[in-house]
């Protein structure tokens, strides 16, 4: 991927926000910006960006000029041999973000989530889209797709390996990296107690950690050697005390209810390079032992410090925020 620069781009953004209160564009698969988007015709997003809720915004699929925009030559005009009836198209090859960006307490804040496909609408009958409706995921979506890992070591010594079939015997098309990972049955790995801050921040980023020492790259990097999640962690935290037990579902599931109970708000935000040193635990590496990995160790002292970091990619920074 081309640099970026960084500085430009926040500029360019902030300048959007201040003048229209938000600002639309579309992105790589990990956040990182590509171009603008003109302002919408019409909008479905959610009030409360804490909620999982899905997007759908409506785009002029044409220029001022009558010409196809970048946004449908991208998601539209290259997917048009899978046209079908419904006017359904999946997306372009390759995965595309749709950022957002308003004013925030500490500023402009982004958000936005993974297009899933679009809608095109073809009013003129010219064969050339009139509008397009972006369909995408909350950026919030990712507390509903990393599992809450209930023995994190276990995930921890699971090695990726190619596999060609499911266990029934249909075959791939591709061969899939998997990873045999053992679950945990006794409560001693299950029951996590503490703040319910500390308690679902822990649960989080050593499940992200878990989660992306068993995903590589084609060729052999494992992505906890280069995330693009991180867990934010407050200097305080004044939360409840509670018992919370993780038994393999997805975070969202598990810790929801315990948040809300504890007036904790779970959120996620598109952290960018430039942006003020995130306050999280030191990252974890494919190098370290499931012992090392550990951010409160039943024995001896943890080597994941408190810290401020900054990233040279943009990053999804989850959150669990205090109700005030």
């Amino acid at each position: 991927m081309a640099d970026i620069d960084w500085e430009s781009w926040r500029k360019h953004v902030d300048y959007v926000v201040s003048k229209r209160e938000v600002w639309y564009g579309i992105g790589d698969g990990d956040g990182n910006p590509l171009f603008t988007l003109p302002e919408p015709i019409d909008k479905d997003t959610p009030d409360q960006w804490m909620e999982s809720t899905d997007l759908e915004v409506t785009f002029s699929a044409r220029g001022t000029d009558g010409e196809i925009n970048r946004l449908t030559d991208l998601l539209v005009m290259s997917a048009l041999r899978d046209f079908d009836p419904s006017g359904k198209l999946p997306t372009a090859q390759g995965d595309y973000m749709l950022l957002v960006a308003f004013p925030g307490e500490d500023g402009v804040v982004r958000r936005g989530g993974m297009i899933t496909h679009v809608e095109a609408s073809d009013t003129d009958n010219d064969g050339v889209p009139a509008e397009i409706t972006v369909h995408a995921l909350n950026i919030m979506d990712v507390w509903n797709t990393i599992p809450a890992a209930s023995w994190p070591a276990a995930w921890w010594a699971a090695a990726p390996y190619p596999n060609e079939g499911d266990e029934s015997g249909l075959m791939y098309k591709t061969p899939r990296l998997m990873a045999r990972i053992e679950l945990a049955t006794r409560t001693t790995f299950t029951w996590k107690h503490g703040p319910a801050g500390f308690v679902i921040r822990r649960l989080a980023q050593e499940s992200l950690d878990a989660t992306m020492m068993t995903q590589a790259d084609p060729n052999g990097k494992r992505w906890i050697d280069d995330p693009y999640h991180i867990v934010e962690v407050p200097r305080t935290d004044l939360s409840p005390t509670i018992d919370l037990e993780a038994k393999d579902g997805f975070l969202w599931e598990t810790v929801a209810g315990q948040a809300e109970n504890s007036g904790l708000i779970l959120g996620a935000y598109l952290w960018w390079p430039g942006d003020k040193p995130v306050r999280s635990w030191s990252l974890a590496n494919s190098r370290m032992s499931p012992a090392q990995v550990d951010i409160s160790p039943s024995q001896g002292t943890s080597q994941r410090r408190e810290i401020l970091q900054t990233f040279s990619h943009a990053m999804i920074v989850m959150t669990v925020k205090e109700v005030n």
